[in-house]
C-alpha cells in the first residue's frame, strides 16, 4: 500500500498537503486535485484490491468454514446469531417481534446474546421438547422446524446438508455455548448477600427486565437499575416490599397475577424462586453495582468492510460479486459475506442477489451490509450518459465538488435560473418572504454583474433572515407551546415558546456562532450562580408582566429546552438531544439493537445516563401566570441538576469521567464542539443545505447513520470543515451556499438530468412553507402603501414572532408547519396535498383575504373618485405580487379578456388574484 501511494507520484501527495487548509482552498487547487485524484485513487484501489485478494485467499467464506468437509466450531455471537438474523428468524415479522411467535421470542435481529441464548436453550412453550438440546441436534426443535421436519409456520428455512444447516448442527453438537460473559471483579470482602445478588439476581434483571425497565427505559414508569428505583416503583406503585414477596408487585408480575412480566413469556420457576428469596431477605442491592444492558457482554467488532471501494456499472443486468470482511478488536478477521443482511437504498438502480450486486437503471445509490453491530456501505454507480471530458472552472468549491460527481454520472447541469426566478427563490429561502413588486422591477433592471451577490448581502442583513432561520432552529430544537403541559397551552406555553424563539432570534440576528448558540441551550441553567430563589422569581416574573416587560432574549442561557414536560425522562432527553444537535435517531435502541444502524441498547442506556440528574422542579398555574402579568412576583418551574459521578460512554466516541458535583452536560458540550465530532457540525450544515435544495446531502437530514451515507461525501466533508474553520459562522454558511452556481441553477431539466433528484444538477421545485404561504397571502392583498409594513412587521408575521401563536391553527396544519411534538425533521411537510388545493380554492381565510383586500379597496376608492386605472399596470401588479414576474404576452391577453367579461375592474382583479394563488407557480419555490 505504501509503495502504491508513493508510486502514484510525489506531486499528488504534495498537492493534497498543500490543500490542507480546506476553507481557503481555491478553484485551481481543487482543479489540480481533481486531475490527480483519479490517478491517486486508482493506485490506492489497485493496492486495496490486491490486499483484498490476498486476504480473500487466506480468509475462507463461512460457506467454506462450515462445509461438510470442515470441522470449524461456530461461535454464538459471530455465527449463530447473525445467521438467525439473515434467515429472518429474529426479524420483526417473526420471533424478533415484541410478542415473539408461539411463545418463542428473540431480540430483534439479535444483540441481546444472553436473552437469546436463554430463549434458545429453554423448553418449547407448546411441548416438552427443547428448542436447542446441547449435544443433540436431532432432538432440537430449532433444527427440526427450520428444515420442516416438524411443521413450522415460517416454512422451511434451511436445506439439510447446507452450510447453514451444518453451522447450526455443529454448534448444537458442540454444546451450544453462548457468549463468554466477563464477570465484574468481586470486592475483596463480598458478603454472601452481595454474591447472591451478583450471581443470581443481577443476571435475571439484565436478561429479562432491562429491555423495558433498564437505563433510559421506564415502561409503566418503572426503572429497575437501583434499589431506590425498585422501591419507588412505577405507575402501579412500589415494585417490592422488602421481606414480603407476596405483597411485592414484581413477584405478582412474574407469576402473571394481573401484571405479566416479562411480556415475552414466564420466567423459569427457578428464577421466580430466586427473586422471591431475594425479596424475602430484604432485596439487598450491593453498593457500586455495575449493571449492563443488552449487548454489554458482546465481543467488540472493530470494523465491517466491503472488499472494494465502489461498484461501477455500464449497463443493466451486469453483476459484481462482493465480499464483506469483519475485523474484531482482537485482530481476528473473517469473511462473513454469507451471514450478512444486505439492503439496497434504491432498488431501481441496484438490487442484491445473494452476494451479487445487479445493475438496474442509471443513477447512484449505496448497498448496505449489516452484521453484528457493524454497518458497511458501498457506492453503486451507473452513469446516465458517457462522461464528458470537459471540466468547467468554478470559483466556489461547492460547484467544483458537485460537478465532479455529475461528471462521474454523466450528468450535465441545468442552465442558470433567470434573475426573477433567483430573486423569488433566494428571498423565500433566506428570509421566508416573497419579493415586493418594486424589488422585482429594480432587480430586473439592475445591469451590474454582481447584483446577485449584492442582493444576498442585503437579505442576510434583514431582520426577516433572522426571523425565518430562528423559526427553522426552533423546528430542530422542539420549541412548541404544547411542550409545557396541556393545561398551560393557552398562555403559559405560548409565553415560554415565544421566549425560546426570541432568544434564538437575537443570536441569529447578531450572528452568534452556532456552537455558542447551542452552548447556551445545552448548558442552560434556570438560576445563575449565587441567584436566590426570590431573585429568580422576580427575574422570571418580569419577563411576562404587561407593563414594560424585561427582555428574555438577553438572558445568558435558555433553559426551556430542558424544562419541557415532554422530555422529563432520561430517555426522552437523550432522544431529543441526539435529534436536535447530532441529527441522529436513537429511538429503536431504547428497546433493542437498532436493526438498521450501529446502536445497541447498551449504547443508548449509557448515553441516557448523562441526563439522569436533570429534573424540572415546580410548576406555574394559569392564575399564577396571570398574577405575574399584572406585576406580581410568583414562583416558576426551574431546572435542577442532581449529582452524577462515573465513567460514561459518548456513543462510541470515547469515555468521559463525570466528577461528583459537576454538570454532566459540560463534557457533552465539549465533545460535540470537538472538530472531530462525527455529527454536530455535519448535522447543521446538512440541515441548512436541505433547506435550500429540498433534499439533504444526507437525506433524511436527521438520519446520520452508516446505512444512510451522503450522496456527495467530499462535498459534505468540505462544507463541514469549512464551517468549523469559519468558527461556526452561520451567515458564512448561508452565503457560501446561495452564491454557488449549484444553488442558482434552473429547475428546468435537460436531456441528461430529468431523473436526477439527489446530485444537485438542477433545482427541485418544492412547495413554499406554511408560514411563507400565510404571510404571502397577506402580502398579495395588502395595499400599495401598507405592503412594506406587512413584509417587515415581524410581530405580525407567521414566519416571525407570530409563529408561536400560529402553531396548531388550521392553515398551519394544512400546509405542514410542524407541531414539534416528535423528534423528526419529517414533521415539516412541504409536499402538495389535495386538502391544500381545497383550502386555496374556498377556505374562509382565502375568501376573507380576497374580500377584504386593502389593495382592491384602494382601487375601488380611486374609481369612485374618478381616477382612471391603467389596466395593464394592474395586471402586471397581480403577477408581480403573486409569482414575482411580469406576465407573458399570452398571460396578459387572457387577463384582458377576463377583465372585459366581468362587471367591474375590482371584481376581475379579485378573480385574477384568486386564480394566481391557485397556480403551481405561486405554490412552489422554483
Amino acid at each position: 500500500m505504501i509503495a502504491a501511494i508513493t508510486n502514484a507520484g510525489d506531486s499528488s501527495l504534495s498537492l493534497i498537503v498543500g490543500c490542507r487548509n480546506i476553507p481557503s482552498i481555491n478553484s485551481d487547487c481543487l482543479e489540480s486535485l481533481m486531475r490527480w485524484f483519479p490517478i491517486t485513487i486508482a493506485a490506492l484501489l489497485l493496492a486495496s484490491v490486491a490486499e483484498s485478494v490476498d486476504a480473500q485467499d487466506k480468509l475462507p467464506g463461512v460457506d467454506q468454514q462450515f462445509a461438510a468437509s470442515s470441522d470449524t466450531v461456530p461461535d454464538f455471537q459471530k455465527h449463530v446469531v447473525p445467521l438467525l438474523g439473515r434467515l429472518g428468524c429474529s426479524s420483526a415479522k417473526c420471533h424478533g417481534s415484541f410478542q415473539g411467535q408461539a411463545g418463542f421470542r428473540l431480540s430483534l435481529f439479535g444483540f441481546d446474546f444472553s436473552a437469546d441464548h436463554a430463549a434458545l436453550t429453554a423448553k418449547s412453550s407448546s411441548s416438552d421438547a427443547f428448542r436447542i438440546k446441547p449435544g443433540a441436534p436431532e432432538q432440537s426443535l430449532l433444527l427440526r422446524k427450520a428444515t420442516n421436519e416438524v411443521p413450522h409456520e415460517g416454512g422451511q428455512r434451511l436445506l439439510t446438508g447446507s452450510w447453514e444447516h451444518n453451522l447450526l448442527t455443529r454448534w448444537v453438537k458442540s454444546g451450544a455455548a453462548g457468549t463468554a460473559q466477563a464477570k465484574p471483579p468481586e470486592p475483596t470482602e463480598a458478603s454472601p448477600a452481595d454474591l447472591f445478588f451478583r450471581e443470581q439476581i443481577q443476571p435475571i434483571l439484565e436478561t429479562h427486565c432491562f429491555e423495558c425497565h433498564g437505563f433510559g427505559n421506564r415502561k409503566g414508569g418503572l426503572q429497575l437499575t437501583s434499589r431506590d428505583n425498585l422501591l419507588d416503583g412505577g405507575d402501579s406503585g412500589s415494585a417490592a416490599v422488602p421481606g414480603k414477596p407476596d405483597d411485592s408487585l414484581i413477584i405478582q408480575a412474574v407469576h402473571y397475577d394481573g401484571l405479566e412480566m416479562p411480556p415475552s413469556g414466564r420466567l423459569p420457576k427457578e428464577s421466580i424462586a430466586l427473586l422471591e428469596q431475594w425479596i424475602k431477605e430484604g432485596a439487598h442491592w450491593p453498593k457500586n453495582t455495575k449493571l449492563k444492558g443488552a449487548g454489554a457482554d458482546a465481543a467488540q467488532l472493530a470494523s465491517l468492510q466491503f472488499d472494494r471501494e465502489e461498484i461501477l456499472f455500464s449497463e443493466a443486468g451486469q453483476r459484481q460479486t462482493v465480499h464483506v470482511i469483519a475485523k474484531w478488536v482482537t485482530g481476528e478477521q473473517e469473511d462473513v459475506t454469507g451471514l450478512v443482511r444486505f439492503r439496497t437504498n434504491n432498488d431501481v438502480v441496484a438490487v442484491v442477489d445473494g452476494s451479487d450486486i445487479v445493475a438496474g437503471e442509471p443513477g447512484d445509490t449505496h448497498v448496505i451490509a449489516f452484521y453484528d453491530n457493524g454497518v458497511a456501505a458501498i457506492p453503486v454507480i451507473r452513469p446516465f450518459t458517457e462522461q464528458s471530458p470537459e471540466r468547467p472552472k468554478y470559483s466556489n468549491p461547492i460547484d467544483t465538488l458537485v460537478d465532479h460527481k455529475l461528471q462521474r454520472l454523466g450528468l450535465t447541469p441545468s442552465a442558470p435560473c433567470t434573475d426573477t426566478e433567483f430573486l423569488r427563490r433566494v428571498s423565500i429561502d433566506l428570509t421566508g418572504t416573497l419579493p415586493a413588486p418594486d424589488e422585482v422591477r429594480d432587480f430586473r433592471n439592475d445591469i451590474r454583474a454582481d447584483k446577485r451577490e449584492r442582493l444576498i448581502e442585503e437579505l442576510l442583513k434583514r431582520p426577516a433572515y433572522a426571523a425565518w432561520w430562528a423559526n427553522r432552529l426552533c423546528d430542530y430544537t422542539g420549541c412548541s407551546p404544547t411542550a409545557f403541559g396541556e393545561q398551560q397551552v393557552l398562555e403559559v406555553g405560548h409565553s415560554f415558546a415565544t421566549q425560546w424563539y426570541d432568544w434564538i432570534y437575537r443570536r441569529v440576528a447578531d450572528n452568534v456562532p452556532y456552537d455558542r448558540l447551542v452552548e447556551g441551550i445545552v448548558l442552560a441553567r434556570s438560576r445563575t450562580d449565587g441567584q436566590s430563589q426570590q431573585d429568580f422569581a422576580r427575574e422570571m416574573s418580569a419577563y411576562v408582566r404587561n407593563a414594560e416587560p424585561a427582555d428574555f432574549s438577553k438572558r445568558h442561557s435558555m433553559p426551556h429546552y430542558w424544562t419541557r414536560t415532554t422530555i422529563q425522562e432520561d430517555s426522552e432527553k437523550a432522544l431529543a438531544f441526539a435529534h436536535s444537535f447530532l441529527g441522529i435517531q436513537l429511538q429503536c435502541a431504547q428497546c433493542h439493537k437498532h436493526p438498521f444502524d450501529q446502536w445497541t441498547q447498551h449504547d443508548f442506556n449509557e448515553f441516557s445516563r448523562f441526563f439522569a440528574p436533570l429534573r424540572t422542579q415546580g410548576n406555574i398555574s394559569f392564575p399564577g401566570f396571570a398574577a405575574a402579568q399584572r406585576g406580581s412576583i410568583v414562583n416558576w418551574p426551574q431546572l435542577a441538576i442532581g449529582d452524577l459521578a462515573g465513567d460514561i460512554s459518548l456513543l462510541r466516541s470515547g469515555v468521559v469521567t463525570v466528577e461528583s458535583g459537576s454538570d454532566p452536560r459540560q463534557p457533552l458540550m465539549d465533545w460535540i464542539r470537538e472538530p472531530s465530532n462525527p455529527w454536530f457540525a455535519r448535522a447543521f450544515v446538512n440541515r441548512v443545505w436541505a433547506g435550500y435544495f429540498h433534499t439533504g446531502i444526507v437525506e433524511p437530514p436527521d438520519q446520520f447513520t452508516p446505512a444512510n451515507p451522503p450522496s456527495n461525501g467530499p462535498l459534505l466533508q468540505w462544507l463541514t470543515q469549512a464551517f468549523i474553520d469559519q468558527k461556526y459562522d452561520m451567515r458564512w454558511l448561508h452565503r457560501q451556499i446561495v452564491t454557488s452556481q449549484t444553488y442558482q441553477r434552473s429547475w428546468r431539466p435537460n436531456k441528461t438530468n430529468t431523473n436526477d433528484r439527489r446530485n444537485f444538477s438542477r433545482a427541485i421545485p418544492r412547495r413554499i412553507p406554511a408560514e411563507v404561504l400565510y404571510d404571502g397571502l397577506k402580502q398579495v392583498t395588502a395595499s400599495t402603501q401598507g405592503l412594506e409594513s406587512v413584509r417587515t412587521n415581524l410581530e405580525r408575521r407567521a414566519s416571525g414572532h407570530l409563529s408561536m401563536r400560529m402553531a396548531g391553527t388550521h392553515a398551519m396544519k394544512v400546509f405542514g408547519k410542524p407541531a414539534r411534538a416528535i423528534n423528526c425533521d419529517c414533521e415539516r411537510v412541504n409536499q402538495p396535498t389535495l386538502l391544500q388545493a381545497v383550502f386555496l380554492q374556498n377556505d374562509p381565510l382565502i375568501r376573507m383575504r380576497l374580500e377584504e383586500s386593502d389593495w382592491l379597496f384602494d382601487i375601488e376608492d380611486a374609481i369612485a373618485d374618478g381616477v382612471k386605472q391603467d389596466r395593464e399596470d394592474l395586471i402586471n401588479q397581480v403577477w408581480l405580487r403573486t409569482v414575482g414576474r411580469l406576465p407573458s404576452e399570452s398571460d396578459r391577453e387572457r387577463a384582458f379578456r377576463h377583465l372585459d367579461s366581468v362587471d367591474s375592474l375590482p371584481e376581475g382583479l379579485r378573480d385574477l388574484v384568486w386564480a394566481m394563488i391557485n397556480t403551481r407557480e405561486f405554490l412552489l419555490n422554483h
